[in-house]
């Protein structure tokens, strides 16, 4: 299997990966960097909450002790003047030494707890619908919260420019009702709303450091991370490269050791086969050879006894062959032994089988063939020989052949030493009576 069939692989080598690794680098950092980017705006808006949370608290405790008090009395100044707008019996008192005092409000209580902070950008004050003081008149957004957006039990907040504003409900007890109309209520039973103001400018200043920091920290970390990917990945597409180039090498050598086995092998089939061949064939005319004839002679011995399959055998001598090879020479000889084989092999069938018995003897086992049809097959074979002629250097040299015919039914005992006896009786029968002709056992 190579490399490039696995779908991981093929991505490492692509291009695109390291698309892929700055993108998914990118996108963690940016996640984690909004996530942290969250967390400080939402720990700075915590404390602008406490802060107001912080506030609400003292107003609560001041609004406690003034309810236990029941009313509040401060002498008249020119910072302090009578209040016009309370409608109570005891609104000014004098004390036993001449001194005036006048009853205040909690909304000027809380106005000159104002004035007596060390911190001018924080402010309380009391916001309502329908104000004891016609000129305290709240703003629209202010409104559009007392209508909307607080309740007894609910608080709002609101940042408007470097200014946070936090709202909560100012609910109505007994002794509000020394200064104020039940029909100054609003609809949730409220007199109407607390609210605690202070700039904010320098918080954010100090948030600001803050974002920078973890805009800094995520440009390192994606910076890293992705160097480190990049390297990583580099790394991988050497070694891969590498595996690649050491598996191209084995692979020549696996295919260079396979050839060579695979020749040789090859070297060994043809060697065997020509063993086999050597062993079975006759290596001038290329017929089977006197070892494979006895083979072939003893199996059909057997099967003759066992089935009573008649067979007959030819044993063929080419007439006057020394005289052919002492007039012509041996490389005249060969040709007319391989022309005689070749012109033989024309007439016999698949069955038969066809040796050279020894120098210019030749043998033909007929298999299913009686001992009369062996003989006229043998003399047919006899005059197709006569018809033939070799060519040798512009010599025309005549063949002739002189066969002898047996079975293994003329024989008294049966043996293949005693068929090759018979047909080679015969044969020297045949030559006997001028040669060039077929003579059967009796």
């Amino acid at each position: 299997m190579s490399a490039d069939s696995i779908p991981m692989m093929r991505l490492i080598k692509a291009p695109i990966a390291t698309v892929i690794l700055v993108s998914i680098w990118f996108v963690l950092t940016s996640i984690s960097f909004c996530w942290n980017q969250l967390i400080i705006t939402q720990s700075t808006e915590k404390s602008f909450q406490a802060k107001g949370v912080g506030g609400k608290r003292l107003v609560e405790i001041l609004l406690n002790w003034t309810t236990q008090h029941e009313q509040i009395y401060v002498p008249i100044s020119e910072h302090t003047p009578e209040n016009p707008y309370l409608n109570t019996d005891h609104k000014i008192i004098t004390r036993d030494d001449g001194k005036v005092f006048t009853q205040i409000s909690v909304g000027r209580m809380l106005e000159q707890l104002n004035e007596s902070f060390f911190d001018p950008s924080f402010s309380l004050s009391l916001i309502s619908l329908k104000p004891m003081d016609p000129d305290n008149l709240v703003k629209d957004w202010q409104k559009q919260i007392l209508e909307n957006k607080i309740g007894p039990n609910r608080d709002f907040q609101k940042i408007i420019g470097n200014k946070f504003h936090y709202f909560s409900s100012f609910v109505a007890n007994d002794s509000c009702f020394s200064c104020h109309q039940k029909s100054q209520l609003e609809p949730n039973n409220t007199l109407g709303g607390l609210v605690i103001s202070y700039d904010i400018s320098e918080i954010l200043e100090q948030e600001k450091p803050l974002h920078r920091q973890n805009l800094f920290i995520h440009v390192a970390i994606f910076l890293l991370m992705t160097s480190i990917s990049l390297l990583s990945l580099k790394g991988i597409r050497r070694l891969v490269k590498q595996l690649e180039f050491e598996k191209a090498n084995r692979d020549l050598i696996i295919e260079d050791r396979t050839r060579v086995l695979k020749e040789e092998i090859q070297q060994h089939k043809e060697a065997r086969n020509a063993l086999q061949r050597f062993a079975t064939h006759d290596p001038l005319t290329g017929i089977r050879n006197r070892r494979h004839l006895l083979e072939a002679l003893k199996n059909e011995l057997k099967r003759y006894q066992r089935y009573k399959s008649d067979f007959s055998l030819l044993l063929i001598d080419l007439d006057h062959f020394r005289q052919i090879n002492d007039k012509y020479g041996n490389e005249c000889g060969d040709i007319v032994l391989k022309a005689f084989a070749e012109s033989v092999k024309e007439t016999l069938r698949e069955s038969d089988t066809f040796a050279r018995y020894d120098g210019e003897e030749f043998a033909i086992i007929a298999t299913n063939t009686k001992l009369d049809s062996a003989l006229r097959f043998a003399e047919k074979l006899v005059k197709h020989v006569s018809e033939q002629t070799v060519n040798y250097k512009g010599y025309d040299i005549a063949l002739s052949v002189s066969i002898g015919v047996t079975a293994p039914s003329v024989l008294p005992k049966l043996s293949s030493e005693q068929l090759l006896t018979s047909a080679d009786d015969v044969l020297n029968i045949a030559k006997a009576q001028g040669r060039n002709c077929a003579v059967r056992a009796q």
